[in-house]
This record gives structure tokens, sequence and C-alpha cells, in this order.
């Protein structure tokens, strides 16, 4: 080894350090992401134009000749525009560091990089979805009236009580009878899912008091899923497939549409590079830019219809 050159303590050099952390960073970039996949649609544009619940899908008595009218529509109104940020995370290299320990614990750091991004991003889905539903402030768009069932635009799905969820007073009301409240909230719109409810975990105890336990019982943990399969959720109340949620307490739950037809939605402008730590960033290129360098991305999410999930605080058990 040239007596100048920079290596760890068994004698791996920059530039194989370089090659492997981008290895390592491709495989994230590439490896899908099952919470993401599941409770997000992902977008390929910043910009793009998202209808109101029930928007131009009725059709029309046409007589012999007749045409459909045509549909006029303010495009402003219903441009939807998702505010990307920039995201980064030291990595830690300097030259000290990298020569005084072996080429695994230097890429350790790579990988616990890796990990927070992937932290990072479940906190955004989760903050798009606790502050996007609606919650009885006026929308910006009328709701359609859905065969009997009426709405105003200050519709809300956001239920602190039991009361609140099922217009009650002091009455109790079992786990999946709040599960079924919940889901009627959406198919009142019309709305036919996939369905999955993100429990807390006080929640998935109350119902698993309640049903017909077995050895076979189990509801994934949200940080834990292995695909964005929704035929993986095998615990299924009323046609809502359950995920645990490990950051919420009490008994709560989160009920919204899934996969492709989630309301929220997620735009990648720049999946995580390493960028260099001097002035001015840009991404690493030669191998001594690894010292010093960071981790950075760029992502945007944003709820784009308020009235495709519920949050329901079950605060009266029976």
């Amino acid at each position: 080894m040239p007596r100048h050159e920079v290596a760890t303590k068994d004698g791996v050099p920059l530039d194989e350090l370089l090659a492997k952390a981008r290895r390592l960073i491709d495989i994230y970039n590439d490896a899908q992401r099952p919470f993401r996949d599941l409770f997000v649609e992902m977008v390929d544009q910043q910009t793009f134009y998202q209808e109101p619940p029930g928007a131009e899908v009725q059709w029309e008595e046409l007589a012999e000749g007749e045409h459909p009218r045509t549909v006029t529509r303010d495009l402003g109104d219903r441009q939807m525009f998702i505010r990307d940020k920039k995201y980064g995370r030291a990595i830690g290299y300097s030259q000290e560091f990298v020569q005084k320990h072996t080429e695994a614990r230097v890429l350790k750091k790579i990988r616990t990089m890796l990990m927070g991004a992937e932290t990072v991003q479940r906190d955004l889905i989760m903050t798009a979805l606790e502050d996007g539903i609606a919650d009885g402030r006026a929308l910006w768009y009328d709701v359609p009236d859905y065969g009997a069932n009426t709405f105003s635009n200050t519709h809300n799905h956001w239920f602190d009580t039991t009361d609140a969820l099922f217009g009650t007073s002091g009455t109790a009301y079992t786990p999946h009878r709040h599960i079924e409240e919940a889901k009627r909230q959406l198919t009142h719109h019309g709305f036919m899912g996939p369905f999955v409810a993100l429990i807390s975990t006080d929640f998935k105890y109350s119902l698993r008091d309640e049903i017909s336990w077995d050895a076979q019982y189990h509801v994934p943990m949200a940080t834990g899923l292995r695909s964005a399969d929704i035929h993986d959720l095998q615990i299924v109340i009323d046609g809502v497939r359950m995920v645990e949620s490990p950051w919420m307490t009490g008994n709560k739950m989160y009920v919204t549409q899934v996969n492709n037809e989630s309301p929220v939605k997620f735009y990648e402008d720049m999946p995580i590079q390493l960028t260099r730590g001097g002035e001015g960033g840009g991404p690493v290129v030669s191998p001594g830019d690894l010292l010093g360098a960071y981790g950075s991305a760029r992502w945007g999410v944003k709820m784009v219809d308020p009235l495709r999930a519920v949050y329901v605080n079950a605060d009266n058990l029976a």
C-alpha cells in the first residue's frame, strides 16, 4: 500500500470503501419499502391534478343524437403541489476514524445513515396522515353526496372520543365495532378500499381479548412489515386489515385507503446520495470526498384527500 494512501485499519483503501458505500446506497434506493409502499402512493411529478371525491364520474341520460355536456373546471382549484425538502445526515468519516477502524466498522456508519433515512420517511408519512385528515374545518371543495348520504364541506373524520364516532353519549363499544364504524366513515363516501387500520399496541391488546385467539394470531408491526402486499396482513375485521404502530399510545387508530388508493402521496425528487461536506456540496466523486461527506435526499409528502382516512381515539371500550 502506498505510504500516503488513506486506508482502514485492515488495509481497505478509500476507493474500495467508496465503491462499497455506493453499492449499499444503491441497494437501499432500489429495495422495497414495505411501510411506505403500503401507506402511500409514489408520484413521479411534483405538481399534478387531484379531483375531489366523486368528481366527474356521473353519467347522464342522453337523447338520440345528444352529446354529453362539456365539463368545465378551474384547473387551478384542482392543482396539487408537493413541496419537497432536502434531508441529510452526517456520516462521520474523518481520516483518523477511517485509519483507526476496520472496513466493517467504517461501513456500519453507512448502514446507520440509511436506517435513519427509513425513520425520516416514516415520520414524514405519519405527519402527513395526522395533519391531513378532515377535522371539521372547511375543505377546499364541496363534498359530493353519495346515495342517501349528504355532506357539508366541514365534514369531519377526526374522532377524539367513542361518543364522537358513534354519535352517542356514554355508550361503550367493542374494539371491532370501532373498526367497523371507522370503515363506514369511508364507505359512505363510496370509497371501496383496500383499507388498513394502523392501531396502537393497547388497541391491539383490546382487540385480541375480544376476538377468538389462537396460535396464528398476529398483527404485524409497522416497522417489521415483510412486504407491501395487503394479503400478507392476516387479521381482517369487516374487510379492514390490521397493522400495529409502535408510535401510538392509548386506544387509537387510523383507518385509511392504502396502496395506489392511498390519500398520502410521496414524491422523491432525489434519492439518497453521498454529498461532499465542503462548501457548495455536490455529489461525492472521488475517494477523498468521502472524508466529511454526508448522506442527502429530497422528499415531499402530502395528504391530498382528507376524507380518505379516519382517526379514532377509542376511549370507551366494552
